[in-house]
């Protein structure tokens, strides 16, 4: 199982690649050919250097894996150390997936005898990387079996001749099995660039037999010609043998200081006479003096050999720099066990420093060699006045030379020339022997582990000339030079080859340096070469004049028509047309690749068909297509191939009836689309539904109080009941589950619940003057007279007040009678509105007595003298509001407050006879009527518009269809933001199953558009929609008692405006709530209702189609059950984990379709489920919050991340060797990653792969850290990780994956987003604790109404290792520049840190002022 989500390490693997090897790797149409090739037979790929043979391997690999049995190996071989190191950084690079491993003899490979060993290191390895005598020695020895092998690649096949160990490998070993059992012989592919490496007969059937491969040179296509076709200019350089050059006089000295040096004062010999004491000891010591056969002695020869060598071919100058070198390399060794000069004693490394060093104090200051033309071989001179012509802008080369002492020597030369230093920037490369000996020669000064970045520096210009040995002549990936240079005749055929292709770029120079004293025979054949080579050139150029001539003559012209629109295809169309449609895929991945067959019979004869691939993102039934046709030229027969191609794609639905790329317009959507058109973004829609004026309707049909229905309402202050009343109405209710709240002040808060009642008022007059009395206590001024036939109608639900209710508690008393009534709590609350008649009959509130004034001030009249003892009113204000469902404002509750107690004299005022509790009633009658009205609506619109989806919860269609502007108790953005991820998601699974050979591109189309605000709002208007939304806010300030008759004269309120985006949200508030009521089902159901042209069906059926559409046979690759291990689910179509894992730009073979179509579906998976979970978490968390979470959730950065941490432990073996006798073994665990599992061949893609992790490898920590327990989300950290989009894409895609697998099962989907660490981090963003704005938008509101401004450049923190200069931002709040930052890697980071620093300082400087 995997890693916890957040406990992952970085990927560690043998070997990182190289930048440059992947940057070679451009696939191309030869390349496939070669690839076809191999894969059905045995073949040696015969490609020039440079040419891309390295990727053919790479994607034969590929295709072995695929299909090869799990206890199978395959074998890359190499002729030497460097290229097998090279190689395996590539494959390692390129092949993630799979372990690799790299064999070499420095580990020791020589020692490892033993089975269990072998075993060890062999284990869960899938591809090893050595030079063909380790391999050897392994078979020869039994540990490693032929039989176990599936693939066998020979880098520089040409190697398989004769007693080669790649020849042996074959001969003793290959061929044998091949006798014994076919079936488990490996499968061969050979790579070489000179397939013959001399003019003997015969030599390519030898080769071709020993491998049991044909070889293969793939057809040179026009294309190739146009584009590739750089043969390089030879160029002769001649130079004078008869040098100028002064003779060092210490080449002769140090020849005789070998002999002259005293053989007893030797440091080897001194230890034999210390440690003598056997005769054997005696004759080993007579024979070392004997023949002078010491370290010490055996060191001088090697020196004097190698300074003789570079003072023929270099001059003096290089002899005396050489001897210094060396003796320098004594002094700093002594002390020094490392791998210089190991096998030297102190003791012998300073013998040779003091005589060396004795020798060079000899020369005088005259005699030492100066770096100019006297002390300079005349072949040095010609080719510095080479280079220093060829000093271009942009120069790369080479220079080849004999000996790795000549390496050493001209390299210093060439850096310290006055006339090269302003040009050159020289490095070295030789090969990487592991020789014991050679790292104990003095004579030795090339350090190979000073080369490691060699090749890099070249690609990266920070390094235009390597003097080399033959080690890169062939295999080892250098980029194309300008200048190749044989300082030495090629030794052979095949060098001349290597070292020629080296010279890639256009208008490059081959040079070779020839003797003017050569043999005239020598000169003549090379001349004879530059005259073959030239020729060669101007045959290419013929043959292509010839094929623009032969293709410029017309073979004729086909036609397709489509009968309902008249559009023409035209072969000579084919081709443009088939490029826009492959340009219009979601993907830059998109060229199609067309590949030829030549079905020549004779001699001249030209029948030429073609073959056209198109990119995987095509679907697989109609992605290759074959011309009908055979023809003259390949022009006409890619049109062909492309006709074909063209026409099957309009067969599958892929090109309209017009012949151009559909954009997700089939029929029903592009219906929806040309219906919607432009739609402003406000609109006017018709006015506000009045719900009373349906029940007004119904009034007519009532005869009498039987046919009415009847409603108990019960008005509690918290658990006190205070009134309990009848309502009747000619309709039924909708069940009102939750109480109404009514907010009499800041502090008294009531509520009315309203239930059916088994009860109902006999008289129907009754219960009309119980109706106008309570309007008559609070409403007077707003009643009409004449009119009482009221919409709704209440009266007392207590039994004995039924009748005579009305008439006891009509009218008012005089105020004098209230002194003597008892001032009891239960009298007072017998009591109605105290009216101050002094005021008009402004209304009190009686709250008590008082007998005289403590406070003149209180007396609400000024103008009547108080009297002490006196009795007075203590009275509060009767509410003016008749709005009682919203809280009072906080103002004017202080206002109230303040004018609490007042005090009223008995005699200025008259008491209503109602008592208050049914005062307070009637008083809220308006707030209550208005929620009754909305349920009213809800139920008229479930009854109607919405009877399809049968909805049980009222509440979620009342909150759906209300905006934040009615300032109700619940609105519709919640519900919303829920039912925006349900549309998308069944629209996406609709589309998905429903056109299953239409490319993610086509889907994300299609998708937007049947989203979108515009259609949406159109649906919302067809189906009359708006009459519903609840935009005015109830106020109740013009409320009047509803009257029958007025109900029905009255007309349709006024036309409102309203914007597109309220009427789509409506409609998505609904899908919400259907969602809510009863799941996908009745969300489909809500979406027939209001996009009836759009195909909808159960999302079961959906499920299914989808799932049989992955039931087809593949070759799973044995790997992948990794894969299922890590991510946490066993597949049951093995096809689905396989194109998940599939990128676009993919080019291997057991392939159905790129990942795209399962990201898109992966896409509305994870975000459903994001959204449903947020909206489901107690305490609901505000829209605001929602989106801002989900934001954070599925952010691509985050998700790559997720992707980069998400691991499973895989054992790897490490064999130790100490000597040959202490051999241990040790497992150790590196982790397995998602990201690996990623099938591509786009070298951008690894190298993007490369470079972002390295970034996470820096970010890990800092990001985890802020994950785990910051109080932030890590923004900032997440922009600088830059991840490119497929890592969040191959989760989506693995998401969507599951998702169809498991037949539509969202929980699973969801316990593979547990296992990745979405839903745990998800869990703490909704517990709190975490800010949730990014910097930016947190700005934003920080700015208020002042522009923010966001200014990047190019500049600051750049590092120090010479590389491009890192990106800085300011941020601008208005006009003053408030932050800056630098040392950013892309734009959206330095503006997140910028953001971030702004954000800060100004948070810092409000606190300052407050």
């Amino acid at each position: 199982m995997a890693s916890p989500p957040f406990g992952a390490t970085a990927v560690a693997t043998d070997h990182v690649a190289a930048p440059y090897s992947a940057a070679l790797l451009q696939p191309r149409a030869f390349q496939y050919e070669m690839l076809d090739e191999s894969l059905r037979r045995n073949i040696i790929v015969a490609m020039d250097t440079g040419s891309g043979k390295t990727l053919i391997a790479i994607l034969r690999i590929q295709a072995e894996l695929e299909k090869a049995s799990p206890e199978k190996l395959i074998w890359f071989l190499a002729p030497n150390v460097a290229l097998a190191d090279q190689q395996a950084k590539v494959i390692t690079e390129q092949i993630p997936s799979v372990q690799t491993r790299l064999l070499r003899g420095a580990d020791g490979v020589d020692h490892w005898s033993e089975q269990w060993i072998w075993d060890d290191v062999l284990r869960n390895i899938k591809i090893v990387i050595s030079t063909h005598q380790i391999l050897l020695d392994a078979l020869i020895h039994g540990f490693v079996q032929m039989a176990k092998l599936s693939l066998l690649v020979f880098d520089e096949a040409h190697h398989c001749m004769s007693d080669h160990p790649a020849s042996r490998i074959l001969r003793d070993f290959f061929h044998p099995q091949l006798a014994i059992n076919k079936e488990q012989t490996p499968a061969i592919l050979g790579l070489t660039a000179s397939p013959v490496v001399n003019s003997k007969a015969g030599k390519l059937e030898e080769l071709e037999t020993n491998l049991h491969a044909i070889s293969r040179t793939p057809k040179r296509h026009r294309e190739e010609l146009l584009h590739h076709t750089h043969l390089p200019t030879l160029v002769a350089l001649t130079y004078h043998t008869a040098s100028t050059a002064k003779q060092f006089p210490l080449l002769p000295s140090l020849g005789q200081l070998r002999t002259s040096l005293d053989i007893e004062q030797d440091p080897y010999v001194k230890a034999l006479m210390q440690t003598c004491t056997t005769t054997d000891d005696s004759s080993q010591l007579k024979r070392v003096r004997l023949g002078r056969k010491t370290y010490c002695q055996d060191q001088l020869k090697k020196l004097a050999t190698r300074a003789q060598t570079v003072e023929k071919e270099l001059g003096p100058w290089g002899t005396y720099w050489y001897i210094i070198a060396c003796t320098q390399k004594l002094k700093v060794g002594v002390g020094d066990q490392s791998a210089s000069l190991e096998l030297l004693d102190d003791d012998e490394k300073t013998y040779l420093e003091k005589h060396l060093s004795s020798l060079l104090s000899c020369v005088s200051e005259e005699a030492v060699p100066r770096l100019d033309n006297e002390c300079l071989s005349g072949k040095v001179l010609r080719l510095i006045d080479f280079l220093v012509a060829e000093g271009i802008p942009g120069f790369t080369g080479l220079v080849f030379v004999k000996t790795r002492a000549e390496v050493a020597v001209l390299s210093e030369l060439l850096s310290t020339h006055p006339s090269l230093t302003n040009h050159y920037a020289v490095s070295t490369f030789v090969g990487a022997s592991t020789s014991v000996n050679r790292r104990s020669n003095i004579a030795e000064l090339v350090d190979v582990r000073s080369q490691v970045s060699t090749l890099d520096d070249l690609r990266l210009g920070r390094k235009n000339l390597v003097v080399t040995t033959s080690a890169l002549e062939e295999g080892i990936d250098v980029s194309a030079c300008n200048v190749v240079i044989c300082f030495d005749h090629p030794p052979n055929l095949k060098s001349l080859i290597q070292r020629r292709g080296r010279a890639r770029k256009s208008e490059s120079k081959f040079a070779l340096m020839l003797a003017d004293d050569d043999d005239p025979s020598t000169i003549s054949t090379w001349h004879e070469l530059e005259e073959s080579m030239r020729k060669l050139y101007e045959d290419d150029m013929r043959e292509l004049r010839d094929l623009e001539a032969l293709e410029a003559t017309h073979e004729g012209d086909r036609e397709f028509v489509v009968a309902r629109t008249g559009a023409k295809l035209l072969l000579s169309d084919a081709v443009s047309h088939l490029s826009h449609f492959c340009n219009l895929l979601p993907t830059s991945h998109g060229a199609p690749v067309f590949t030829y067959q030549d079905h020549s019979q004779e001699e001249g004869q030209r029948a030429i068909t073609a073959k056209v691939v198109l990119p995987i993102s095509v679907d697989g039934s109609v992605r290759e297509a074959s011309g009908q046709c055979v023809w003259i030229t390949e022009k006409n027969a890619k049109r062909d191939a492309a006709f074909e191609a063209y026409k099957q794609l309009y067969g599958a639905g892929l090109i309209s009836d017009n012949l151009l790329p559909i954009r997700g317009d089939d029929e029903a959507i592009a219906h929806v689309k040309a219906e919607v058109g432009k739609i402003p973004s406000l609109i006017q829609v018709v006015g506000q539904s009045k719900p009373w004026h349906l029940v007004a309707q119904q009034w007519q049909a009532v005869k009498d109080i039987s046919s009415l229905r009847c409603y108990e309402i019960v008005l509690k202050r918290e658990d006190e009941t205070i009134v309990r009343m009848h309502m009747l109405l000619p309709c039924n209710l909708p069940v009102i589950r939750h109480p109404i709240p009514l907010f009499w002040d800041a502090s008294t808060t009531f509520s009315a619940k309203v239930y059916p009642s088994s009860s109902t008022p006999s008289r129907m007059n009754h219960a009309v003057q119980s109706t106008d009395s309570l309007f008559s206590s609070v409403f007077r001024s707003r009643m009409e007279a004449a009119k009482s036939d009221y919409v709704a109608l209440f009266a007392p639900a207590e039994d004995d007040h039924d009748t005579k209710w009305a008439e006891h508690w009509s009218g008012t008393i005089k105020g004098e009678r209230l002194r003597q009534m008892d001032a009891s709590v239960s009298s007072l609350s017998s009591l109605g509105i105290v009216h101050d008649l002094t005021q008009n009959g402004v209304p009190y509130i009686l709250k008590g007595f008082e007998e005289q004034s403590s406070d003149f001030n209180t007396l609400q009249s000024q103008d009547t003298p108080t009297h002490e003892n006196e009795l007075y009113l203590q009275v509060s204000r009767f509410p003016k509001r008749t709005d009682f469902l919203h809280p009072v404002p906080s103002g004017v509750e202080k206002a109230v407050r303040k004018a609490n107690k007042i005090l009223l004299r008995p005699e200025d005022c008259e008491v209503d006879r109602l008592p208050l509790p049914y005062v307070y009633f009637a008083a809220m009658v308006p707030s209550i009527l208005h929620r009754i009205g909305v349920c009213l609506l809800a139920r008229f619109l479930c009854d109607t518009l919405l009877a399809p989806i049968e909805l049980s919860q009222l509440d979620l269609v009342i909150t759906a269809f209300t905006t934040s502007a009615a300032h109700e108790p619940s609105n519709y953005q919640r519900q919303e933001y829920l039912g925006d991820s349900v549309l998308k998601f069944l629209t996406s699974l609709s589309l998905m199953s429903e056109r299953l050979r239409w490319h993610e591109g086509i889907l994300s189309s299609a998708k937007d558009h049947i989203v979108s605000n515009a259609s949406l709002a159109k649906a919302a208007l067809e189906a009359g929609l708006d009459t519903f939304i609840q935009t005015k806010s109830f106020t109740g300030r013009k409320w009047r008692p509803l009257y029958v008759s007025d109900l029905l004269d009255s007309t349709a309120e006024e036309p409102r405006e309203m914007s597109t985006k309220t009427l789509a949200d409506v409609v998505e508030a609904l899908i919400g709530a259907a969602f809510l009521d009863g799941g996908l089902d009745k969300a489909i159901a809500a979406l027939k209702i209001f996009l009836p042209r759009v195909f909808w069906s159960r999302v079961d059926d959906r499920n299914e189609i989808l799932f049989s559409a992955y039931d087809i046979p593949i070759v799973y690759p044995p790997h992948f059950t990794q894969l299922e291990q890590l991510i946490g689910y066993d597949f049951i179509h093995k096809a689905l984990p396989l194109e998940a894992l599939t990128h676009p730009s993919y080019a291997g073979t057991n392939v159905s379709a790129s990942y795209e179509r399962l990201e898109f579906l992966g896409d509305v998976c994870l975000d459903i489920i994001v959204s449903s979970t947020s909206f489901a978490h107690e305490p609901p968390i505000p829209t605001h919050g929602l989106h801002l979470i989900r934001t954070a959730v599925v952010n691509a950065n985050f998700l790559a991340f997720l992707c980069l941490a998400l691991s499973m432990p895989v054992t790897r073996t490490t064999i130790v060797t100490e000597g040959e006798a202490r051999i241990s073994s040790h497992e150790t665990t590196i982790p397995r990653q998602i990201w690996q599992f990623m099938r591509q061949t786009a070298p951008a893609v690894r190298l993007a792969q490369q470079d972002c992790l390295k970034r996470y490898e820096a970010l890990r920590g800092p990001i985890l850290e802020s994950l785990q327990q910051g109080t932030h989300i890590p923004w900032s950290l997440l922009a600088r990780l830059d991840a490119p989009k497929f890592f969040s894409d191959i989760i989506e895609s693995v998401t969507g994956a599951i998702y169809i697998d498991s037949h539509g099962s969202l929980a699973a989907c969801e316990a593979f987003l547990e296992t990745l660490g979405v839903m745990g981090y998800l869990r703490r963003l909704m517990e709190g604790g975490v800010a949730l704005y990014h910097p930016k938008e947190e700005l934003g509101h920080l700015a208020n109404t002042e522009s923010v401004t966001y200014e990047v450049f190019r500049g600051q923190g750049g590092d120090a290792g010479g590389k491009e200069s890192r990106l800085g931002c300011a941020v601008w709040v208005g006009e003053r520049e408030v932050a800056r930052v630098g040392d950013g890697l892309c734009v959206l980071e330095v503006e997140t840190r910028a953001a971030e620093e702004a954000v800060r300082i100004l948070k810092t400087e409000t606190r300052v002022e407050m």
